[in-house]
Order: structure tokens, then sequence, then C-alpha cells
């Protein structure tokens, strides 16, 4: 199978432009880029590092693109509002953060990061004379981004598809790039860069992107619950909790994500798809895409410690086995999942029940959802029911520190009490 039908047949091609199915024949170099406009990226990014991948994998020349001095600007593509302005400081911060997590790719795949710090050299009269001439309004005035807020765009916001469009050039004419891979918001901004080597250096390069991934109701794939992105920092999104979002998508999603967030090729992916048709409730694709991601974004030891606390905690004997976990397994445990400490400082323990769970909002929220909760016996102490007055003592510990809430069906804390010394 050739690349272009590969990576169409995964559902990693949004759009393209006339010739690249002529241009992948070769070996090119190509690019793609990430704005540190947080602290991380999460998995929708995940998606143009996978896509790189796959063009590392075929022997062409990849790059990442960190655009340190665009994110100063801001994209304002997918924005229904004018973004903030980051300051200098949290552009050096994110830019760190982001550098860093890039690098956990870049080592993985020989991928080198470049830094569009080449922007911050450039003068404003020079940059309207040699760049903007060649953009008329109306032109700038087509893209999405802009005609989507047209009313509310910044100049600022609206400059942005020139300096995106000019790192295009700048990596054509340095880095030999003929290729900028994206999201498909991106588009636009694309094909700008396209436009100004076209006319500057009259040749012609090109532009591939991904779809943004949509939930089957519509709305934004990569969210949990609560509207919380889902990072690929471990101290915003723990890993296990990244692991825990891919093992609850649906069988739906699944059929079409083995595809794109895994390396296995066609066979064995229609294989595994079959299998898991065939007995659903065991999760084989969850699971499968599960591993895939924890490894690739984590590594493999914490997708093994990962696994570990899953036959722990979803075993349907815990209950039964609970006291007899060691404490090396509740310290794995501790590690991974949502933990509370709590600072002993006298031999007589005693707490009410209500006053732990609702403790800094760890647990539940309010008394009146705790009350709630224990009441519909959705609430379990070290996996037991409990009433709303029942007081916690020594006893009630394991291995004479942990306790172990479980709230709902999947939702897993830990407390962990210390004794002050």
């Amino acid at each position: 199978m050739n690349f272009l039908k590969e990576i169409e047949w995964r559902g990693l091609i949004s759009n393209n432009t006339k010739g690249t199915i002529d241009l992948l024949k070769r070996k090119v170099n190509l690019y793609s880029g990430f704005d540190p406009t947080s602290s991380s990226l999460h998995i929708g990014h995940l998606i143009s590092i996978i896509l790189s991948i796959h063009f590392k994998n075929y022997k062409h020349n990849v790059f990442f693109l960190l655009g340190t001095s665009t994110s100063l600007i801001g994209d304002p593509a997918g924005k229904k509002g004018e973004r903030s302005l980051i300051k200098s400081e949290e552009n050096f911060l994110y830019s760190r953060k982001i550098r860093k997590q890039l690098f956990n790719f870049s080592k993985q795949f020989k991928i080198p990061i470049i830094n569009n710090n080449w922007n911050k050299k450039l003068k404003f009269i020079d940059f309207s004379r040699d760049i903007g001439k060649y953009f008329s309004i109306n032109y700038m005035l087509t893209k999405d981004s802009v005609k989507k807020r047209r009313r509310s765009l910044s100049f600022t916001e609206f400059t942005y598809q020139l300096l995106q469009a000019y790192d295009f050039y700048f990596l054509y004419k340095n880095k030999n790039c003929v290729l900028q891979i994206g999201g498909s918001d991106q588009w636009g901004n694309i094909t700008c860069g396209i436009e100004l080597i076209k006319k500057k250096q009259k040749t012609q390069v090109h532009g591939l992107t991904h779809p943004l991934l949509t939930k089957s109701d519509g709305t934004k794939f990569g969210k949990t619950e609560n509207g919380d992105n889902i990072w690929l920092d471990p101290n915003l999104t723990s890993p296990y909790k990244f692991y825990q979002f891919w093992m609850n998508i649906s069988d739906v999603q699944a059929k079409k994500l083995i595809k794109i967030f895994t390396f296995s090729n066609k066979l064995s992916i229609y294989k595994i798809i079959a299998l898991h048709n065939r007995t659903p409730f065991l999760r084989i694709l969850q699971k499968k895409i599960a591993k895939n991601t924890t490894i690739l974004v984590h590594s493999k030891k914490t997708f093994t410690d990962i696994y570990h606390i899953n036959k722990i905690l979803f075993n349907p004997n815990l209950k039964k086995i609970i006291t007899f976990l060691s404490q090396n397994k509740l310290l794995l445990i501790k590690k991974y999942i949502p933990c509370k400490y709590i600072i002993l400082n006298n031999t007589n323990i005693k707490f009410k029940i209500l006053d732990i769970l609702i403790i800094d909002n760890f647990i539940c929220k309010s008394k009146n959802e705790a009350l709630r909760k224990i009441k519909n016996q959705s609430l379990l102490l070290n996996m037991n029911p409990f009433f709303s007055d029942y007081v916690i003592t020594k006893k009630d510990f394991l291995q004479k520190h942990f306790l172990l809430i479980k709230k709902g069906k999947k939702k897993f804390y830990i407390l962990y009490f210390k004794y002050e010394v």
C-alpha cells in the first residue's frame, strides 16, 4: 500500500494540495507546527505527532516546529472570541514545557525540533514591504478563521496567517521543506504559506491536513465529562486518568481510533476489530488503544504499572482481598490515582467520614453531594458501604496508612494518613 493510501485509510487526511501524491513518491522534507499557547499539548496535538511519525517511518525528513514567536500573537483559527495574549514570561515557560514534551517523541523517532525565533527578528516595515505586499486584503478575508470572526477579529490576530506563511517560506529556504502538515483548522494558514512561496520563489510547495476528531454528537473529542482537556503532561492529566480515558471510549469510536492511534497494520487491525465484535464485553479495542497511547506518551513502565493497578482495582473480588494488599501495592496505587495526604498528630484517631469526603473538595464538592451518594451507596470505604455518621478509626486503615474510596463505578481515591514526626 503506498503511503498516501495508507494514511488515508487510517482517516488521517482531510485536505491536501494537488500534486501531493506525486510529491510523496520521493523522499521530502516537511514540518508540523506546535504553538506553545498553554503549558501542555493535548491528545488533539497527538494526531499531528502520530501523522509526523508515519511520515518518518516512510523515510521522509520530518521537523517539529515550536512556534515560540507565533504563540505571542495567537492563531484565531477555531476560536469564537479573541484569544488572550500570553505574557513573555508565560511564553518562555510554555515553550520550555512544550519543547520537553516534543523531545519525548523527537528522541524516540529522531525528529528534530526547530524554534521559530526568526520571527522575533522581523521589522514591521520590512515585513510589510517584503511579505505583506504578496497578499491582498480580499485573499486574507476568504480564510475561514477570518470569515467567522470578521467583526471581532483584531489586527493582531489578522496578521497571524502572514507569520505562519513566513514560517513555511523560511523553512523552505533554509531546510528545503516542501510540505506542511497539521490539523484541518490550519488549512487556511498552510495555503497562505504555499501562496507566499509560489509568489516569492516561483515554485510549488504543498500542504496536507488531518481531520479534527469529534464525538458522535459533534462535540470535540479529547475532553473529559467535565470538559477538561486530556493533556499529555502527567501533572495535568495523570497517566492513570489518561489510560482510563481510552478505556472508556465507545465501541464506535474505538473502531475508528484504532486506525489513528496505533501503528498496527491493516490486516492486524481488521483482525482485532473482528475479535472485538465477537466479545465486545472484553473491550479489546479499548485496551489496545489505551496501551499504545500510554506507552507512546508516557512509557512502557508506566503502562505496566497502570495495567497492574487496573487488575487490582477492577478485580471482582477486591472486597475480599483489599485487606491483604501489600504496602508496595498500595503505594503503587497511590502513585497513579488521586491521593490526598492527611497529617495525624495524636494517637486517638477519629474522623467523621463526612468531613473526610468534603475536605478540599477532593472526593465530593459538598456535604449534600456526599450525603446523596452515601444514601445511593455510590461511595464505598475500602469497598464497603457506610452510613453518613460513620467514624473512621485506625482499624479502618489499610497497612496502617491507607483508605481506598470508590466513587461510582470507575473512580477511585486514596487517602494517605501520615503520622507527624
